[in-house]
């Protein structure tokens, strides 16, 4: 058996209360600042600093006011070397400017007079100082041609304008020029033919140079005679003539 103490034994006082973190709970030494465990401060106060955002601002301005002068010192510099690289002539002092040469004189050249062979002094073998010139041949007179008389085209052929007369129609022309081409190519072939204007005749549409052949009594006797017509000028035909 233990003997009790006795009554008036010292009693020892009570130690500090255990200190735990006020994050996770762990058990902190009475000196202890800081928690071993999750680094949370159990004893000090961590006071966030103040007007720190302040210097961070004006530190970012002066960098970008910087980067802006830079690029403009180099646009600067850009333009002076491109207004070096053409510099604009001025006239000096004393120095007249200079005259733009004028266009060179056209020279014509003169032609030469050419001399004919012919005409050349030949010397004369009695007297070898004598020389004797050719005469130059004179050109004789041309005559000229007369002009040889040419029968009128536009001749009737006896056309009385009374009924009975008749022909054959070659070929109508808008000229004259045309209807005597027409009348020469018939007289090639052995058909006698001529012109008339059939504004003198009634029973010819105005306006045209006709090419007939032949002036007959009867339609008949122009009939007869408008095979062998044919055989050239497919397109004759017989008609009556009358003023």
């Amino acid at each position: 058996m233990e003997t009790p103490p006795p009554p008036d034994a010292m009693v020892p006082p009570p130690g500090p209360p255990d200190r735990r973190c006020p994050r996770c709970g762990s058990t902190l030494a009475p000196d202890q600042e800081w928690c071993l465990a999750c680094g949370a401060a159990a004893g000090t106060e961590v006071v966030e600093a103040r007007g720190w955002r302040v210097p961070i601002y004006l530190g970012g301005g002066l960098v970008a006011l910087a980067i802006l002068g830079v690029i403009l010192a180099i646009a600067a510099m850009s333009d002076r070397e491109e207004t070096a690289a053409t510099p604009t002539p001025t006239p000096s002092a004393g120095v007249p400017p200079q005259e733009t040469p004028s266009a060179l004189p056209t020279i014509t050249a003169v032609p030469t007079e050419t001399v004919d062979p012919s005409l050349t002094p030949t010397p004369d073998p009695a007297d070898p100082n004598a020389t004797t010139t050719p005469e130059e041949p004179t050109a004789e007179p041309t005559a000229e041609p007369t002009a040889e008389a040419t029968e009128d085209p536009t001749t009737t052929g006896g056309f009385s304008g009374n009924d009975g007369d008749w022909t054959i129609i070659l070929a109508s022309e808008d000229s004259q020029s045309a209807a005597d081409k027409v009348a020469e190519e018939a007289a090639g072939k052995s058909i006698t033919a001529e012109v008339l204007n059939s504004d003198d005749y009634s029973t010819l549409n105005g306006g045209f140079w006709v090419v007939y052949s032949g002036a007959y009594a009867t339609k008949k006797e122009a009939q007869d005679a408008l095979g062998a017509v044919k055989a050239e000028y497919s397109d004759a035909y017989v008609k009556k003539i009358q003023a």
